[in-house]
């Protein structure tokens, strides 16, 4: 009875010991591709030399500290293509015509347990003309937005400086006294408003002792 318990006991470890074994020694490569867009790239997930057979699923993830929960699992497609492990070879992945939509951080699952992952970085091609025809015409919208920022500042200042000034053209004080404008005197002959008095005295009558 105690023998079949040790036995027991002694399988339980070692188990847990190749557990342990596989999860320390359970590799990718490369751990980082950074590539341009429409390359082909192979992810090998590399087990252990005494796993020879192993069923192996694939998970893709934002980053690498993604919990195991939330990795997405990877399907084969058009683009991707899988390859289980054997004798002779290591499990992998490989993508045909990358897009930038395949970045990320790809992990391999071989009998439950993880591999490290590798981050994949697609980059789309650089064309030199059309980076230079999107500089300037980033550099035309920076001088069409300050001209028209000026525009907003020194419109309102222009229209209240000619406000101002008609103001002033209509309280203007006029510059000559026309009190008396419009009024005529006939002068009878006289230049001057003083010789109105000689025509305004009335006539003498004649004395009586001069009248014969």
């Amino acid at each position: 009875m105690h023998w079949l318990q040790f036995s027991c006991w002694c399988l339980v470890n070692l188990s847990v010991a190749l557990t342990t074994a596989l999860q320390l020694n359970l590799n990718q490569k490369p751990r980082f591709y950074g590539v341009k867009a429409g390359r082909s790239v192979i992810i090998y997930c590399v087990a252990p030399g005494h796993i020879q057979n192993a069923q192996v699923e694939w998970y893709k993830a934002p980053k690498y500290n993604t919990p195991p929960a939330e990795r997405e699992i990877v399907t084969v497609g058009q683009q991707i293509h899988m390859r289980e492990k054997s004798m002779t070879q290591n499990a992998s992945i490989s993508f045909r015509d990358l897009t930038t939509e395949a970045s990320g951080v790809y992990f391999c699952k071989m009998n439950h347990n993880w591999g490290p992952g590798t981050e994949l970085q697609v980059f789309r091609p650089n064309n030199f003309n059309s980076a230079v025809r999107r500089s300037n015409m980033k550099d035309a919208l920076i001088l069409i937005q300050a001209f028209l920022l000026t525009l907003c500042v020194v419109a309102p200042l222009i229209r209240s400086q000619t406000l101002f000034k008609k103001e002033e053209t209509i309280y203007e004080e006029p510059q000559h006294d026309h009190i008396y404008e419009g009024l005529e005197i006939e002068h009878c002959g006289g230049g001057v408003y003083e010789d109105i008095s000689a025509y305004a005295q009335p006539e003498q009558a004649e004395a009586a002792w001069n009248k014969e």
